[in-house]
């Protein structure tokens, strides 16, 4: 589909509904700097070559059906800055491994099958301003050392989780939206 040859820096093709599997082809995109594939309907799981250009630095898979856990890849795409996989079927734990992802400003995973608990790694993302993981089946507490983050940062406007309700999944004392 795409060679390395080819100098896309950005391909927008969200809303368009667009079926099928995401095809592999992107990660052959050397110079890959924004990749938009929201609200289609791409189905399956992520292909593992999604993750290798090494100046992505937003994807936005939001709102379509892909499924299965997070790819272990998705963490050495340490350029991100934008990762939203908002509204989609994933399952599975977030890895401790996010900490890597050290340019991370937002971090959209809400409305999706994710269990366990929040991983204290989220608090090394000294660049977070954005961080939304409500309606999963995460539990436990909000790590201290992010609601840390939160508190230090003036840049950090936005912590949700699943706290609130009569029987809150999350224990959260400084989360902005329950």
């Amino acid at each position: 589909m795409f060679t390395s040859s080819i100098n896309l820096m950005n391909i927008d093709m969200g809303g368009n509904r667009f079926e099928g599997t995401i095809p592999a082809g992107f990660g052959n995109l050397d110079k890959l700097k924004l990749l938009r594939m929201n609200s289609n309907n791409f189905i399956g799981k992520m292909p593992q070559e999604l993750f290798l250009p090494p100046s992505l630095h937003t994807l936005n898979c939001s709102n379509n059906n892909l499924n299965e856990s997070l790819p272990d890849e998705l963490y050495g795409a340490t350029s991100l800055r934008v990762l939203n996989l908002a509204s989609n079927n994933f399952s599975g734990t977030i890895s401790n491994k996010i900490g890597d992802l050290k340019y991370l400003q937002e971090l959209k995973l809400q409305s999706n099958q994710l269990e366990g608990t929040i991983p204290s790694m989220i608090g090394l993302l000294s660049r977070l301003r954005s961080m939304d993981i409500k309606f999963n089946s995460l539990n436990g507490s909000m790590p201290d050392n992010v609601c840390h983050l939160k508190g230090s940062s003036s840049s950090f406007l936005e912590l949700s989780s699943d706290c609130g309700g009569f029987l809150p999944l999350v224990a959260c004392d400084c989360c902005s939206t329950c």
